[in-house]
């Protein structure tokens, strides 16, 4: 099929359930149908969102950006100097300052210019976006976490499923599950390399992901202020576990084969220090008991504090053996010989599979490759992270089923939305910001 027809179909296959909902046809962003290059609006112009968009535009082949939209004017600006100080050929960067949309409801009009859209933004914004893009009937590549609490989640599902029934590509940013040596790894398991599964750890502990100690522009609201500082606000970011551990948390799911836990069980803290906090509002340790089917416990581990012990990994433990997954990966026999090596070495960074993200989607795209859409696991993995936090900042043994029922939200992304509006949480009178109480914070 030519990239016409494939175009041409795609647009039509939304079309069917687009123009009932009052979205015009020539609105998909398709652009007469014309084999020209695919069109990339850039959404959230933050660093990994740069990568993705480089990636994208170096390809071989015929790539543009047409679009940006972010909360403020200067990121975009400063995102746009970075690709063009770095993309290999400038002239495919064709936004103009027309294109560049500003505020909490720009996504919008950068929607309707692509035929991609890279949606990079803080993890409370992107069920919205996502859910627009699929709406306006483009493919999408959504970085992860996708949610941070029970409501964006089923949003997520919702427009995934849409975009499968409307055949619309979606990549997400778990990208371990892109590398060739997870891959490996855990090809090697469900061979049964291990034999069967009965405990699983994963790990990420490191350095804040937040960083207070910019200082407060005195123009600024106090909604601008927790949007610049995103990763310090458990509820823009989804806190430690939802930005940084739910890779870990993907793998597990991966591994076991499963979309979800049954049930978690777990604890967490909040350091006194708020400048370093990437959780203010929320935690900066999290420990979470998940239980699979068969009973199999996984045990979660997710802090992110200077100054303290650093871990990142998978460990599997089954009937014939272990697997450890950290950098590199070993598989060992019951009697502790190893049987199965993966390293860098052979198969490039295990964590470094960002770049063959943007390959496979828009090489996938323009050749009319075999459909995919990463939006279920993405969204089952962002939300086993929110189940972990949910039951920690309560305090209370948590379900699944009851949990993605849950009507509570960390926030309530609307059309009324501006600098202006009140953000879900706000410091005293001392500047300290609520830590959630368990036994007392209600999260269904």
């Amino acid at each position: 099929m030519e990239r016409r027809d494939f175009i041409r179909n795609s647009a039509l296959a939304g079309a069917g359930i687009i123009t009932s909902s009052g979205v015009l046809a020539n609105g998909l962003g398709f652009h007469n149908n014309s084999v020209g290059a695919l069109k990339i609006a850039y959404i959230g112009c933050g660093g990994r969102g740069a990568r993705a968009v480089k990636a994208a535009l170096d390809l071989d082949i015929p790539t543009e950006l047409v679009a940006m939209a972010d909360l403020f004017k200067d990121k975009m600006d400063g995102k746009e100097k970075v690709l063009l100080n770095n993309v290999k050929d400038k002239s495919r960067i064709k936004v103009t300052e027309e294109t560049k949309f500003t505020g909490f409801q720009g996504y919008k009009d950068a929607i309707a210019l692509a035929d991609v859209v890279f949606i990079t933004t803080p993890a409370a914004f992107k069920p919205t976006i996502f859910a627009e893009a699929i709406k306006q009937g483009k493919h999408v590549f959504i970085e992860k976490p996708v949610c941070v609490d029970s409501v964006g989640f089923k949003q997520i599902i919702a427009a995934a499923s849409l975009a499968k029934q409307n055949n619309l590509y979606v990549a997400g940013g778990l990208q371990r599950r892109y590398s060739t040596g997870y891959q490996a790894v855990v090809n090697e398991i469900h061979n049964g390399a291990i034999g069967d599964i009965l405990s699983a750890e994963c790990y990420w502990m490191g350095g804040p992901i937040g960083d207070l100690s910019r200082p407060r522009k005195e123009h600024w609201t106090e909604m601008e202020f927790q949007n610049r500082h995103w990763r310090s606000f458990a509820w823009v970011s989804g806190g430690n576990v939802e930005e940084y551990h739910v890779h870990n948390i993907d793998i597990v799911n991966w591994v076991l084969q499963e979309s979800h836990p049954q049930s978690v069980l777990a604890m967490g803290g909040k350091s006194p220090d708020k400048n370093f906090s990437g959780s203010l509002g929320g935690f900066d340790s999290l420990i979470s008991n998940f239980k699979y089917k068969n009973d199999v416990s996984v045990h979660s581990y997710s802090r992110n504090i200077p100054n303290c012990k650093n871990k990142n990994g998978e460990y599997f433990y089954g009937t014939k053996g272990k697997c450890v997954i950290a950098g590199g990966a070993k598989i060992y026999n019951h009697k502790g010989k190893e049987i199965f090596s993966a390293s860098s070495k052979e198969h490039g960074r295990f964590h470094g599979a960002h770049d063959t993200v943007q390959k496979v989607l828009m090489e996938s795209i323009y050749h009319n490759k075999k459909y995919f859409n990463d939006a279920f696991y993405a969204a089952e993995s962002s939300m086993t992270g929110a189940f972990g936090r949910m039951s920690g900042w309560s305090g209370k043994e948590m379900k699944w089923d009851k949990a993605i029922e849950s009507k509570v939200t960390l926030f309530d992304y609307t059309d009324g939305t501006s600098m202006n509006s009140t953000p879900p949480v706000l410091p005293d009178t001392l500047g300290n910001y609520p830590v959630p109480t368990p036994g007392k914070t209600i999260v269904i």
